[in-house]
C-alpha cells in the first residue's frame, strides 16, 4: 500500500529509539544519557536524511512520543511510554493506511460522479435525438393519415 513518506519516517524514527532504549536500558541506569541518541544518530541509524529527521522530531514531541533534552548545545531525544505505545502498535503505518484509503475512496467517488455525470449526458442526448426521430415519424404518419382520409371522402 502507498503511505505518505512522512508516516512511515515518523515510524522508524520511534523504531530506532525504542531499539536504541530497548538494547541500553538496564534496571542500573540512572542517567537518561545512556539511553538518549543525538540528533546524528538518530539520523544514522534511521537511514533517514537530516531534514527529514527534523521535520519528524517536532510533531513527535508535540505528540508526545518523544523527549527532546538540549545539553551543551547537543539534541538528544528519547523515546516516552507513549512512543512505545505508539512503535508497537504501529500507530503511525495505520494513520498512512487510513490516509491512502481516505484519499483513494475520495478519488473514486469524483471518478464515479464524472462518469455518471458522462452517461446522464450521453443518455440525455440519445433521448433527445430519438425523440426527435419519433416526432418525425409521428408527422409522417399524420400526413399519410390526411391523405388516407381525403382519398377515403373522395
Amino acid at each position: 500500500m502507498f503511505i505518505k513518506k512522512k508516516f512511515r519516517n515518523r515510524h522508524s524514527i520511534l523504531h530506532v529509539l525504542q531499539e536504541y532504549l530497548d538494547q541500553n536500558n538496564r534496571p542500573d541506569k540512572i542517567d537518561l544519557m545512556e539511553i538518549e541518541l543525538s540528533f546524528m544518530e538518530v539520523v544514522q541509524k534511521s537511514n533517514l536524511t537530516e531534514k527529514e529527521v527534523y521535520r519528524e522530531i517536532d510533531y513527535l514531541e508535540k505528540e508526545k512520543e518523544i523527549h527532546i533534552d538540549e545539553i551543551n548545545y547537543s539534541t538528544y531525544y528519547l523515546i516516552l511510554k507513549q512512543g512505545s505505545v505508539s512503535y508497537f502498535d504501529k500507530k503511525y503505518l495505520e494513520l498512512g493506511r487510513k490516509n491512502f484509503r481516505d484519499n483513494l475512496f475520495d478519488n473514486l467517488k469524483i471518478i464515479s460522479s464524472f462518469i455518471l455525470l458522462l452517461i446522464a449526458v450521453i443518455t440525455f442526448i440519445v433521448n433527445l435525438l430519438e425523440t426527435r426521430k419519433n416526432r418525425t415519424e409521428i408527422e409522417k404518419l399524420k400526413n399519410e393519415i390526411i391523405i388516407l382520409k381525403g382519398n377515403r371522402q373522395k
